[in-house]
Order: C-alpha cells, then structure tokens, then sequence
C-alpha cells in the first residue's frame, strides 16, 4: 500500500511556486525506486507486507515485520537503498562522460545527493538503522538505541541550527528546516516506542522460535534491587534471556525468564525484583 502524508501536496505546491519543476519528478522517482530496493531486499530475505509512505523529505519503506529482523539483515535492508543510488551516479556519470548529456549529468547528481542524504546516521533515514544496526552487533538493542537516538537528535540540532543561521544571513533554506523537524520528531517518537517495542519483540519471539525450531539462549545476573522496567530494558530481541537474580553478597535469589518480567510489569507494575520475588514467594506458599 502507497499512503502519501498529509504535508506532501502543500510542499510540492511550494516547491512549485519557488521554481523547482523537472528536477522534482526525477528527484521523487529515484527516491521511489530507492525504498523498492529496500522492499526487494527484505522479499529476498524472507520478510514480507508493506506500505511505502510518501513525505516531504522522500519516501519510507515500512516491512510489517521488519522488527523480528536480527541487526545483520537489518543493516543489509537498509544499505540497500543508498548503495543502489551510489551504483546508479557511477553508471550516469560514465553515460554523462560518454555522450555529454545534461539530463545524465542532473540524474548522476539526484542519486548521489539520494545516496548520501540516506546515509546520515539520524532517524528516519537509512543512515540511522544502519548505526542502530552497527551497534548492536557489540551491545544491546535497547543501548544501541539509546545511542543511536542521541546522535539523531544532535544531527537535527545541528541541521536547524544552519537553517537558523542562513535565515539571519538572508540565504533560507527551507529544505534544511523542515530536514532538521523531521529528524527531531522522528527522534523522539523512537526514544519513546522503545519500551514497547522491546515487549513487542518477547511476544513475537514465541512465534520466531517455532518458526525456526530453535533459538539462542542469553544468560545475565542481575542486582535485586534493580525495577522491572530496568530488566527489561536490557533484553536482547534475538536471544532468549534468563535472568540470575543476586543479592548484595552476589548469592543466587530466583532465576527470572524474559516472559516472566512482562507479565509481574502488567500485574504489579515497575516493582522491585526484590519485591517481585518476595511475592512470588508468598503465591507459592499459599
């Protein structure tokens, strides 16, 4: 399903008024054939349904379940869009080199402006998953995250920061304004679907494991006095995590399961493990 955002009309209206007309289609259609190369990828790695939004600043290729991805095909999917434009400016480029046509020359320059802008590492674009993805490799989703969010956000910062600084200057880039509120509020709408997320991928993973037959266990320890939330916060999507719960003298209290953490945060809410285990006790004594 194609869905178009509600801002993308009022911007090509304006991008219209100000001048931009030929450059616009071809711009649009290589971000289009972008995010199918992103779609082709995850079909070939076994993902399936999509829906390709159309925005202001491009397009965004949503796979519906593109979130059981593990980081390496992740990190695969999403390099697939940019490295396709880069390999498309080097072929026009020659054909520029060749025959000298300008057209050839405009599309070498769209692709690689395409290829590059994707790569920024800030959400929503291609740049940011392939850093999350990256991370993730040496530490949890959840870390990986954390920090990939961070950057974003300084990158917006940053990007409106200039927008600010060519409007006193008199040169405004309207372009880099609306970049710069794109990449904050994408920002912060990630920061704030983690958590969610992270129960999401504990309940999919049922599903994950029956479909394979098998997966990797992950075991860690865990002080007691540590909440619900922060245990969560540190369970990898991809592994099934047990948890050694210790006290301060590190002996060994209870042994918790991933699924048990989501289901004491829905009864009891953000408890402490310690006393989460305290009732636990007290259930098993009745």
């Amino acid at each position: 399903m194609i869905r178009i955002s509600k801002f993308f009309i009022p911007y090509i209206i304006l991008l219209i008024i100000l001048g931009f007309k030929g450059e616009l289609v071809i711009a649009f259609a290589f971000v289009f054939i972008h995010e199918l190369m992103h779609y082709l990828t995850a079909r070939i790695l076994g993902f399936s349904g999509f829906d390709i939004e159309i925005l202001p600043v491009g397009a965004v290729l949503k796979v519906k379940d593109l979130d059981e991805a593990s980081a390496k095909e992740d990190l695969i999917i999403s390099l697939a869009g940019p490295l396709l434009n880069l390999v498309l400016a080097i072929i026009f480029y020659v054909l520029f080199i060749i025959f000298k046509s300008p057209y050839f020359f405009l599309i070498c320059n769209t692709n690689l402006a395409i290829g590059i802008f994707n790569l920024i590492p800030a959400f929503p674009l291609d740049g940011g998953r392939v850093l999350r993805d990256i991370l993730s490799f040496n530490t949890i989703y959840r870390k990986a995250n954390e920090i990939s969010v961070r950057i974003s956000m300084v990158l917006g910062s940053i990007f409106m920061f200039l927008y600010f600084v060519s409007v006193s200057a008199n040169k405004s880039n309207f372009n880099l304004g609306l970049i710069s509120i794109f990449i904050l509020i994408s920002s912060i709408k990630e920061k704030e679907r983690i958590v969610y997320l992270i129960m999401g991928y504990i309940i999919k993973k049922k599903y994950k494991f029956i479909k394979r037959g098998y997966v990797e266990n992950r075991s860690i320890s865990i002080f007691c006095e540590k909440n619900l939330l922060s245990v969560l916060g540190i369970i990898d999507k991809n592994k099934y995590n047990l948890f050694t719960i210790l006290d301060e003298n590190m002996k060994v209290l209870e042994i918790l399961y991933e699924d048990e953490i989501v289901e004491a945060i829905k009864a009891y809410g953000n408890i402490s493990l310690s006393d989460y285990i305290d009732i636990k006790k007290l259930k098993d004594n009745l």
